[in-house]
């Protein structure tokens, strides 16, 4: 039960620090990949990202840690491993994607998933308290 808990708590991290870096910096995102974007959000794709990249930081980084501190770090490189995994995919198949791109979205990655872990986990630490 602790780790369907800790689910929801990283999903309402994640979430909110996602949406903020997101509305900040589309404009740069649509800048660069211009018409490679979809005109609309495609938000059940959105969803389900969320819905399976949180279950990955469950299972692999939060749900097993006990200290706020290794959970970051061990969310740090779930998160640069999978955001990793997409941006240089499409650096290496996608016509004129920019290395830039990939940098900032991978350094986003690793702090987004660094910051949610570690947060997640503090909290738990403290409702079980």
């Amino acid at each position: 039960m602790r780790a369907v808990v800790t689910y929801f708590v990283a999903l309402a991290v994640m979430l909110p620090l996602d949406a903020v870096w997101l509305t900040l910096t589309g404009g740069t995102y649509r800048r660069i990949m211009g018409p490679l974007l979809k005109p609309q959000f495609d938000i059940p794709a959105a969803v389900a990202f969320y819905l399976v990249y949180v279950f990955g930081v469950t299972v692999l980084v939060t749900s097993s840690a006990s200290k706020a501190l290794p959970a970051a770090v061990r969310g740090a490189v779930f998160g640069f491993t999978a955001y990793a995994t997409y941006d240089l995919t499409a650096l290496s198949v996608i016509r004129d994607w920019p290395l830039s791109l990939s940098l900032v979205d991978m350094a986003w990655g690793t702090v987004l998933t660094a910051v949610a872990s570690g947060v997640s986990v503090s909290i738990m630490n403290r409702k079980a308290a």
